[in-house]
């Protein structure tokens, strides 16, 4: 059973490194931990590899939601410039001000 213990938003960009270490901590126990920059680290301590698999589709499922919200945002910026609008937004009209 796994149990929420916390919820943590990390900010990783393109050029940060993603990368498995290995080490032997005490009594010979092998840890692994994924590291992504030097914001993140994820120990990997008893995990199976049926859910480490589970883990890879989670994140491949979260890089094709990624993919299709680029295009999205690209989409609307090609009908935006088509239709000769610089942005996307409410209208801003000069008035009198209420006090």
């Amino acid at each position: 059973m796994s149990r929420v213990t916390g919820v943590v938003a990390v900010s990783i960009d393109a050029d940060d490194e993603i990368e498995t270490a290995y080490r032997t901590g005490y009594r010979g126990r092998q840890f692994a931990t994924l590291r992504v920059g030097n914001a993140l680290g994820i120990d990997v301590v008893d995990a199976s590899p049926e859910v480490l698999r589970k883990l890879a589709a989670g994140f491949e499922e979260l890089a094709e939601w990624a993919e299709a919200r680029d295009a999205s945002a690209d989409v609307a910026d090609e009908v935006a410039a088509e239709d000769g609008v610089r942005s996307i937004g409410v209208p801003f009209k000069r008035g009198p001000v209420a006090a």
